[in-house]
């Protein structure tokens, strides 16, 4: 976007992507793929050592796993100050949707990968929004 051009603003840009330093694909450990190929560049050859004691700390069990395993980030929406929803019988409590994403943590680890389980952003219905419409959305029986 070109903001001293404004016929050119409205012009559709060509995508543009970052290329992350990356493992080759057929990258592989003693006869083995390596499923890390992207976080192999921030857990591979770590001179930090601060950085290495956080993630021990977090839980990497050790060097080898710190090198090799894939991170699988498990994003779970679970948000205690949004109550929309949480009143119908067919949705999942906010503790139940917690739990599912525990329970797809631990088979993550099971596969002999590091999960890490990480909150997304919290999102109401428009009910904050303030519009008169809104005031009527949630009907509690």
């Amino acid at each position: 976007m070109d903001p001293s051009n404004p016929p050119k603003q409205d012009e559709p840009e060509e995508p543009r992507f970052l290329d992350f330093p990356h493992l080759p694909d057929n990258a592989s450990l003693n006869g083995k793929p390596l499923l890390n190929k992207y976080s192999s560049t921030l857990t591979r050859d770590h001179f930090a050592p601060g950085a290495k004691a956080m993630l021990y700390a977090a839980g990497i069990p050790d060097e080898e796993s710190m090198r090799s395993s894939p991170h699988v980030g498990i994003a779970s929406v679970w948000w205690e100050g949004n109550p929309c929803k949480s009143y119908a019988p067919i949705w999942l409590t906010f503790d139940q949707v917690l739990d599912l994403a525990k329970t797809v943590k631990d088979a993550v680890r099971k596969q002999e990968m590091l999960a890490w389980q990480y909150n997304t952003i919290g999102v109401s219905d428009a009910i904050t929004m303030g519009g008169e419409g809104m005031s009527r959305e949630r009907q509690v029986f």
